[in-house]
């Protein structure tokens, strides 16, 4: 019989159940009710999601009826409940690992990735989790199930296979792989996300440095021309005088004589009026370039920086990932493989099976929550369903705008 304690977990696992359930189902609905979603890669999330939400239905509950009384199920049904929840847990973290190399092919490979991830790819993927999940789970069906009792009229307990050769075989092949995979996957896109923030880090430094330079070079400029604008009789005379130095000195030459009017005209005349409207033509096409490309280096600097604030929610979110599929899964293996050898502790081990599938409820929202459609996908379907809810018992107007229950339109058209 179960002690006060053990009886105090029951709720906390039937609410697990329930959240495994309602995640899942959420995350699968936006799938296919939102277009922006429906691309190739999402299926790989609906498949996670099926197989949690086959946790949530069929292994669960089950699990529950076991942990209150371990000999409440008869020898077939317990048969088949271990096969489902060595395959769904099984095929929830072939999925898991499936998304993992998805994830590693777009980001090492984008261009080469992109024209091979098509739908096609993307089933194979989900065939071979599921398809080695069945191969994986056939252990009790072949007989690897022992109980406490071999004889088939008595009560037995129902539990996990608990021969070591078959304990060995399904921890490897439904975890200690797969994990390996995962993270030596992850840990390369973690190296990879982080060479290119730090490049494009580096390359973010390099343009504010040549704007800032531009800049100043546009300032200068304007100030020059600003000058030569603000004093065009100095700088048209000191441009007149020397051209009127050289005039001189070829009349000289030639015998011819200049005077001082003729070189007063050339200086006070219209010539100044068409150098300062050049110069000032100079000024504002000056300032217009510095403007453009303070505008265009302002524009590629808001892309970078929302670029590298991608690439760090990236980074935290494959921490998040990795540290969650761990924590969730690595006890539950670590004592399903001790019982190879015989090393059993009942207590322990029930908190670690739940706590493997508190992976099943976690999964939709760490795959969904860090993902803005889809975010924005759950947001509509919960505002839908409130709106839904909100609705129950309001189903027409009256003439005068006010909106009437179903009862009030009754007694509305009995009444006349």
């Amino acid at each position: 019989m179960l002690s006060g304690t053990q009886w105090a977990a029951v709720p906390f696992m039937c609410l697990l159940d329930a959240m495994t359930i309602f995640g899942n189902i959420l995350v699968i609905v936006a799938v296919f009710t939102n277009r922006t979603l429906r691309q190739v890669q999402n299926f790989l999330l609906v498949s996670l999601a099926s197989a949690d939400l086959a946790v949530g239905i069929l292994v669960m509950p089950l699990q529950i009826l076991v942990y209150v009384d371990p000999t409440r199920l008869p020898r077939v049904v317990c048969t088949l409940f271990t096969t489902l929840d060595i395959f769904c847990c099984t095929a929830s973290i072939l999925n898991l690992a499936a998304i993992a190399v998805d994830r590693y092919a777009a980001i090492r490979y984008p261009i080469q990735y992109a024209t091979r991830r098509t739908l096609a790819t993307v089933l194979a993927m989900i065939a071979s989790a599921f398809g080695l999940s069945g191969v994986i789970s056939i252990g009790p069906v072949l007989g690897f199930q022992q109980g406490n009792s071999s004889d088939a009229s008595q009560s037995f307990n129902c539990t996990l296979p608990e021969l070591p050769g078959y304990i060995i075989f399904s921890a490897m092949g439904s975890f200690y792989i797969p994990a390996g995979l995962i993270i030596s996957l992850y840990v390369k896109i973690y190296i990879t996300l982080r060479r290119r923030l730090r490049r494009r880090a580096q390359e973010s430094a390099v343009n504010r440095f040549s704007q800032a330079t531009s800049v100043r070079q546009g300032s200068d400029d304007r100030s020059s021309a600003c000058g030569a604008v603000a004093n065009p009789t100095t700088t048209s005379a000191n441009a007149a005088t020397a051209t009127a130095a050289a005039a001189a000195a070829a009349a000289a030459a030639a015998g011819e004589a200049v005077t001082a009017n003729s070189n007063n005209s050339s200086i006070n005349g219209g010539g100044i009026q068409d150098a300062s409207e050049s110069i000032a033509t100079a000024a504002a096409a000056a300032a217009a370039a510095a403007y453009q490309r303070q505008l265009l280096a302002g524009k590629a600097r808001a892309r970078q920086k929302i670029s590298l604030m991608r690439e760090r929610r990236a980074l935290r979110t494959l921490g998040i990932v990795m540290g969650v599929f761990m924590l969730c899964w690595l006890p539950f293996f670590i004592f399903y493989l001790a019982g190879a050898w015989g090393v059993k502790q009942k207590s322990a081990f029930d908190a670690a099976v739940w706590l493997g599938y508190l992976n099943s409820a976690l999964n939709p929202i760490i795959y969904t929550v860090f993902n803005e459609d889809f975010r924005r996908a759950v947001a509509r379907l919960l505002r839908l369903s409130g709106r839904a809810e909100a609705a129950v018992g309001v189903v027409d107007r009256g003439g005068d705008g006010q909106e009437m229950s179903t009862l009030q339109r009754l007694r509305h058209r009995l009444l006349g």
